[in-house]
């Protein structure tokens, strides 16, 4: 599952890009409750996936899909759309993540911090329970190390009373005992991409927001300048290709009028 605060908006944008994202059943369950949201009947509803799919792949069969996209109707019926403006983040907080001697514990323990606080909303509870596997974990805090290394992870954060453990013997839930911050939060959480980045960024790392698609990435230039990155990896290289066909087609148009001046100078 992959976390988004604002379904609708994001179902909306999905249907404008045309794009199905890293997991088609959700997608297509996102999409459905946007239109039950908008007062579609079940059979606009499917339509309304039929035709999404028509316009992501042109040559899809619909039969094959039925299966998928009567799951996901049920399930959109059954669950409200996310609707949550921001994860507020507190000083005392980041003072706690802050005391931890490794880069990697304070990633991982800032972004079990905003997942207990995305569950509970969620689950309107207060108990701070993180419900997501490790391995959408691990990609959240920005953390690619072995299996290994990632119980070694969770285990000095569980020495240090940070987290609870699961009893249930083959759960692995852990509960944030550190979320307790008051007054005025110093970090807004919108966005549930790169956490581990964002906790860096705010450090004052060597990070950038993409001014494109607002993600936080990792500084590539050499000298760690932000002012000469301006773009994540992904937007640079979509970027830097439009103005290639751009600049392309400029230079047809200058040769087509150069030729047209060239016959009536004839």
């Amino acid at each position: 599952m992959s976390i988004v605060l604002k379904e609708n908006e994001w179902a909306e944008q999905m249907i404008s890009l045309k794009a199905m994202g890293d997991s088609p059943p959700t997608t297509l369950r996102r999409i459905a409750r946007y239109f039950i949201d908008k007062g579609y009947s079940k059979k606009g509803v499917i339509r309304e996936l039929e035709l999404f799919l028509y316009r992501y792949d042109p040559d899809v069969s619909i039969p094959k899909w039925w299966n998928t996209i009567e799951k996901a109707f049920k399930s959109a019926q059954k669950n409200p759309a996310i609707n949550i403006e921001s994860i507020p983040i507190y000083a005392e907080e980041l003072d706690v993540i802050g005391k931890l001697k490794s880069v990697q514990l304070q990633r991982l323990a800032f972004t079990l911090l905003c997942l207990s606080k995305y569950w509970n909303i969620i689950r309107r509870k207060d108990n701070y329970w993180v419900n997501s596997p490790n391995s959408e974990i691990m990609k959240l805090a920005n953390i690619k190390t072995s299996f290994k290394n990632q119980c070694i992870l969770y285990n000095h954060l569980y020495e240090r009373g940070l987290i609870e453990l699961s009893k249930k013997v083959d759960s692995t839930n852990v509960r944030v005992c550190f979320a307790y911050g008051n007054g005025e939060p110093v970090m807004n959480i919108t966005d549930f991409r790169n956490l581990g980045y964002q906790y860096m960024y705010y450090c004052g790392g060597d990070f950038i927001e993409c001014e494109n698609c607002g993600l936080i990435t990792k500084i590539s230039s050499k000298d760690g300048n932000r002012r000469k990155q301006r773009y994540c990896p992904e937007c640079a290289t979509e970027i830097m290709l439009k103005q290639n066909v751009e600049s392309v087609m400029r230079l047809r148009n200058v040769k087509k009028m150069l030729d047209v001046g060239s016959l009536q100078g004839a």
